[in-house]
């Protein structure tokens, strides 16, 4: 039995050791390293102290092995306190205080073990006694004392872990469970040791507690190499998602909200005003139904607007275990308010751009003076209209007006008279070209009127009219002088005169020129027909 027990001291401060020596290699990039690092420190002392009482070694030795056994237990629990803080907050450091206040009684209670003989506070007898030959302790009030502050330490970290357990999921949950159960070990042995204070074979229950510190030490050093124990707790929940700017919502499988970061509670108070806790409703009182859907290999995204004027870009993961069964969904939103109001003031700002490029455009192919479009604009539009007359069948009829005896009225009245002129003119042509049609001015007192789907007859017509409508104008170029324009027209039709924009042109241009010659003031048609002769 004592061999037995040997062997797993020696084992138990080996594997410490080792553990210990990992840890505290971590301990500049990870806040769980060094208190764990002086955890297992702690056990090793507190291990090898305990192997003189066990081997009977001579009563002299006891009071400073005693000593060192007290302060190795001091330091493990009293660093496994830190450790339980450290966990799920890698950001915890004790207080000066706190510091102080442990590190005197962790010196006033060693002095004792160590003054022991002098006073007996601590053990009021310590003797070898059994075969083989152990030694004793009968325990006084220092010892319960000590006791009392250690469990007190291990206690108040067990219940900050279970709390930091139950506010946990995935990963870190599974790594704080195994730290919870490696700190209800050594519960379980002091526990033990006030039950059953002696072993089978003699050997006091108390002696063995060392053992219970070293199980679980192992189970922690098992989360630490097989379950990135180091490399994952501290980036835990509180140090990602209480720093992310991004709103996060985790949603179980039953549709429950389980988690809400700090900005996810902002985000859900804008969309639903009032003192809200959002963790434990259902995520449909909270979340677009879309959220909540089944997922399209296992994402989504869409654009939320919860309440107007706040909007949202969406993102939602499901969360599957090894066998592709959903656990839950992350909901990340992301308040995309300002940008959807810089994307609508830009496209605003485009449609007015829009705007003044067709309005630049449309100006800059209209004659400044009588405002209609010029003869860039005429040829494209002709174009245009005699594709479409080919592809529907259908007529283009071509009008070419001309003021009469422009010339005269520039030599008598002056050029800003003539402008007068072909302003009014321009205004007969524009209010009586039909819609869908096309009035041009292509050079000094020449017109041009385009009327698609208009044949002979209805181009004669509205031929007509416009001469008509010249033909009332009484324009005022100076005081007491009034001028009475007339205008002569030509017209040609689509498909009967010519079949191109050419040749349409010529043919209407030839029929002005008929009508000049015939005496002004009329319409000719370019298949030789006069109308309104006078």
């Amino acid at each position: 039995m004592r061999a037995l027990v040997v062997a797993l001291f020696l084992l138990g401060a080996a594997l410490c050791t080792v553990l210990g020596v990992l840890a505290w290699r971590r301990r500049g990039t990870t806040a769980a390293a060094a208190p764990l690092a002086l955890v297992m420190a702690g056990l090793v002392t507190w291990t090898l102290a305990g192997l003189p009482g066990v081997l009977g070694l001579h009563l002299a030795l006891l009071p400073a092995v005693d000593a060192l056994l007290v302060a190795g237990v001091h330091v493990a629990v009293a660093s496994s306190r830190v450790l339980y803080r450290t966990l799920p907050d890698p950001h915890f450091r004790p207080g000066r205080t706190w510091l102080a206040v442990h590190a005197v009684a962790g010196g006033l209670f060693t002095a004792l073990a160590l003054t022991d003989p002098w006073h007996g506070w601590f053990f009021t007898d310590v003797h070898l006694t059994g075969d083989p030959v152990h030694a004793e302790w009968v325990p006084g009030p220092a010892y319960w004392l000590h006791l009392a502050w250690t469990q007190h330490l291990l206690l108040g970290g067990l219940a900050h872990l279970a709390r930091a357990r139950a506010a946990a999921s995935g990963v870190v949950r599974a790594q704080l469970t195994a730290t919870l159960v490696s700190c209800l070990v050594p519960l379980a042995g002091s526990a033990l040791a006030l039950a059953l204070p002696r072993l089978p074979g003699g050997l006091p229950t108390v002696g063995l507690l060392p053992l219970c510190f070293v199980v679980s030490g192992a189970v922690v050093g098992h989360a630490m190499l097989r379950r990135g124990f180091l490399r994952v707790v501290p980036v835990a929940r509180g140090a990602v998602l209480e720093a992310v700017t991004d709103a996060v919502v985790v949603v179980d499988a039953d549709g429950v909200v389980v988690d809400v970061n700090p900005t996810g509670r902002a985000l859900l108070r804008r969309a639903a005003p009032g003192p809200l806790d959002p963790v434990g409703l259902p995520a449909r009182t909270l979340l677009s139904g879309r959220a909540l859907r089944e997922l399209p290999r296992g994402q989504d995204r869409y654009p939320f607007e919860p309440v107007p004027g706040l909007h949202l870009d969406v993102r939602v993961t499901a969360i599957t275990d090894g066998r592709g069964r959903c656990l839950g969904r992350v909901v990340v939103a992301r308040d995309v308010t300002e940008l959807v109001g810089a994307r609508r003031q830009l496209e605003e700002q485009l449609r007015l751009a829009e705007q003044l490029r067709a309005r630049l455009e449309e100006e800059s192919v209209r004659d400044p003076l009588t405002g209609l479009h010029e003869r860039r604009f005429l040829t494209a539009a002709l174009g245009d209209a005699l594709a479409a007359a080919r592809r529907g069948g259908t007529a283009l009829a071509v009008l070419v007006v001309d003021a009469d005896r422009f010339k005269a009225v520039n030599d008598t009245h002056g050029h800003a008279a003539g402008d007068a002129v072909l302003v009014a003119l321009a205004g007969a042509l524009r209010r009586h070209v039909p819609a869908g049609g096309t009035a041009a001015r292509c050079g000094g007192e020449e017109f041009v009127v385009l009327l698609p789907g208009a044949g002979p007859a209805a181009a004669r017509e509205r031929a007509e009219e416009l001469r008509a409508a010249c033909a009332r104008l009484r324009v005022e170029v100076a005081p007491g002088a009034v001028v009475r324009p007339t205008v002569s027209v030509g017209t040609a039709v689509h498909p009967a005169d010519a079949d191109d924009a050419a040749g349409l042109l010529a043919a209407a241009d030839a029929a002005l020129y008929a009508a000049k010659a015939a005496g002004r003031d009329r319409v000719v048609a370019a298949g030789g027909l006069r109308v309104g002769e006078r």
